[in-house]
């Protein structure tokens, strides 16, 4: 080890019984700034990655619609047709479409999704979806709700009886007919951990839709599951022209295209702000080592007068900026691994104290936060990290180096 590296090291965490009060306050400076950018970006990727596979569990990775919403009739050769194309793995039709539902007097609109009981589970993972009861117990007389649709119309048990009431019915109600609701026995419950779809949606088969919104053999689209789903949008191509004019491809990125662009441009602006914390840190560091070059004077002209060169002298204190750096860096990740670990336990804490109530269900629309660690935020967090205390040194240090040995000893 070079002699300028140790005596850096020697200064920063000084032998014996001082308190090394400089390298602590700056260490705990540079660790929690690194900690609020590393929380922050592993949290919004978690945002991030739950939409998207949020989206793919629910709309599968490429929708084929009718134009304008009109339903498809002779979906079957088109599915076939979407099958050849290169890319793609399974397809499956659906049917949707909102209808009120009621379980005694207790009332609800939700959205209806017509599944093919035996394609639907190869493009979406239904079948892992379902918490209580069995996809295989599906029918046209049964019904399986989200987990707080359930608990929002009053089910306590599989076996229960709501009531279905389409919008169709209002022709019966033109033509002067009573029209009766359709019966449906609730067979099975999901969660998704997707507030939205565990609130307010219900799957019944694709032959009970088509009876409810009179579709006859017509379905409103197909959902495709492709090899690669981030080749969505590259096979929207060549998926377009095994469409007839009267339908069209959806890639799952477009399907909430705004809310995820929204996630990444906050995730963005919010790693440039957290950054200022390590910039704050990193001028208390640039001040600290001033005021040691300014109290070492005399013995920056000793070491110059026994040899040492600028180079040298620079090294010291450069070289103490890039300890705290990684030193602060490498405490700041075992924070964020910790943070991250309470994270439910420490927003429970704050919504009890200021009684905020389930803040991310109701703003992000999931159970928990989410969180998905990027090894590219690390390496960027520790880039910028590094960088920065190590210039906060490198000032003091390029002042320090040009200290003649003279002066220094008379300064003392």
């Amino acid at each position: 080890m070079p002699w300028s590296v140790y005596l850096a090291l020697k200064q920063l965490f000084p032998p014996g019984k001082r308190f090394p009060a400089f390298a602590l306050v700056s260490v705990i400076g540079v660790a929690v700034g690194v900690c609020a950018l590393l929380v922050v970006q592993t949290v919004m990727n978690g945002f991030s990655q739950e939409h998207r596979e949020n989206i793919q569990r629910m709309y599968g990775h490429e929708i084929v619609r009718g134009a304008n919403g009109r339903p498809l009739s002779g979906y079957k050769p088109l599915e076939e047709r979407l099958l050849a194309v290169p890319g793609v793995v399974a397809a499956a039709p659906f049917a949707e479409g909102q209808v009120m539902v009621k379980n005694g007097n207790v009332p609800a609109l939700p959205f209806v999704r017509g599944i093919h009981l035996e394609l639907e589970d190869k493009v979406v993972p239904v079948r892992r979806l379902i918490v209580a009861g069995s996809l295989d117990e599906l029918d046209d007389d049964r019904v399986i709700l989200g987990d707080r649709l359930a608990a929002a119309l009053g089910i306590r048990a599989l076996g229960e009886k709501i009531e279905v009431y389409s919008p169709t019915m209002v022709d019966e109600l033109n033509d002067d007919q009573v029209p009766l609701p359709v019966e449906l026995e609730v067979c099975g419950v999901f969660r998704s951990g997707y507030v939205p779809a565990d609130e307010n949606t219900m799957i019944v088969s694709l032959r009970r839709m088509q009876d409810l919104y009179g579709l006859g053999g017509a379905v409103h689209g197909i959902r495709l599951r492709l090899a690669d789903p981030e080749k969505a949008v590259e096979l929207l191509p060549a998926i377009s022209r095994a469409l007839p004019r009267n339908a069209e491809a959806i890639p799952w990125m477009y399907v909430n295209f705004n809310f995820l662009e929204a996630i990444r441009f906050e995730k963005s602006m919010l790693f440039f702000l957290m950054f200022i914390i390590t910039i704050v840190a990193s001028f208390s560091i640039a001040s600290t080592l001033f005021s040691a070059v300014v109290k070492r004077s005399r013995e920056i002209g000793i070491i110059g007068a026994l040899g040492g060169r600028p180079r040298q002298i620079l090294t010291i204190f450069a070289a103490q900026g890039l300890f705290v750096g990684v030193i602060g860096y490498g405490f700041g990740c075992a924070l964020t691994f910790l943070v991250v670990a309470c994270r439910n336990e420490i927003v429970k804490f704050i919504n009890n104290l200021f009684g905020s109530g389930e803040m991310v269900a109701q703003m992000y629309m999931f159970r928990e936060i989410p969180v998905h660690y990027n090894a590219n935020d690390f390496l960027l967090a520790a880039l910028f990290t590094v960088v920065t205390t190590t210039v906060a040194g490198l000032v003091p240090a390029v002042w320090a180096s040009r200290k003649k040995p003279a002066e220094a000893m008379r300064e003392a």
